[in-house]
């Protein structure tokens, strides 16, 4: 199969689901994109905004603003029933900076989340964003506030934007090496395997972190295959998976195994 004939397939795989899709896949080496489907299209982002969260908290701490060491406080209104961390009689004084963006990243802990952004403010992160070049890209709200989400404002991005966070990161292009090593450890370790992963049975490293709301499943990422790295980024929104159902995963699995066995396979 060479280039043409897999994105034929990954949009004919995407337009035949019922939900609306985009796709982003650039082989790293190369830099040229395996395929491109919608993919500056702007969705809700659920969790993989905490992506450009980690990345602007890091460059404060480079800029010397914040500390990883600092101790970061919650408050009752960031706090989330979600929490499998700062749970009753657990830790509910907070941590430093480090172990919130442990936790945010890791296990997508949504209280953890919320004094991020507390912390750091819409308008840095947003600014962050601008920074970057993100142009879809937009932080509006707290994790599961709906007050906010009835009212309009949302946390939004793209696979495009996804895309060009993750490549900066994995090209060295920002952050210094001790905070990069930081942002690629925590991205590594996401505990979060069924979509992207879903189908794939090889021990491969992958920085990613997805996320999912009702109707919303998105998830984007690199994936260090040994002389062929590369980065895959699928979003599915208004389609028929509520809040942990299984179908938009499937789709992005089998998206994702389609473009890892063409990778694997492709020679250097």
């Amino acid at each position: 199969m060479d280039n043409f004939a897999l994105a034929k397939r990954l949009r004919e795989i995407l337009d035949e689901f019922p939900a609306q899709s985009s796709l982003h896949a650039v082989d790293l080496c190369s830099g040229e994109a395996i395929a491109s489907i919608r993919a500056g299209a702007q969705a809700t982002s659920a969790s993989t905004i905490k992506v450009p969260i980690l990345l602007c908290a890091l460059t404060e701490v480079e800029a010397g603003r914040l500390s990883l060491s600092q101790h970061i406080a919650i408050s009752p209104e960031d706090f989330r029933e979600d929490t499998e961390v700062f749970e009753p009689e657990y830790r509910q004084d907070g941590c430093s900076l480090w172990e919130m963006l442990y936790w945010m990243i890791v296990e997508s802990d949504n209280t953890a989340t919320n004094a991020v952004i507390s912390t750091l403010g819409y308008g840095r992160i947003n600014d962050y964003c601008a920074e970057m070049g993100l142009e879809k890209t937009v932080c509006q709200r707290k994790m599961l506030d709906w007050t906010a989400m009835r009212e309009g404002r949302d946390n939004r991005t793209s696979a495009l934007d996804q895309y060009r966070l993750y490549s900066l990161l994995y090209r060295g292009k920002i952050l210094n090496a001790e905070l990069r090593a930081v942002a690629a450890d925590f991205l590594s370790r996401c505990r979060s395997f069924g979509s992207l992963q879903r189908y794939i049975p090889d021990a491969v490293t992958v920085w990613h972190k997805p996320g999912g709301l009702d109707h919303v499943t998105h998830d984007a990422g690199v994936f260090l295959l040994e002389n062929r790295p590369y980065f895959l980024g699928v979003f599915t929104w208004d389609g028929p998976a509520m809040d942990g159902q299984p179908q938009q995963k499937r789709l992005i699995g089998r998206v994702s195994r389609l473009v890892y066995d063409f990778m694997k396979e492709k020679r250097p």
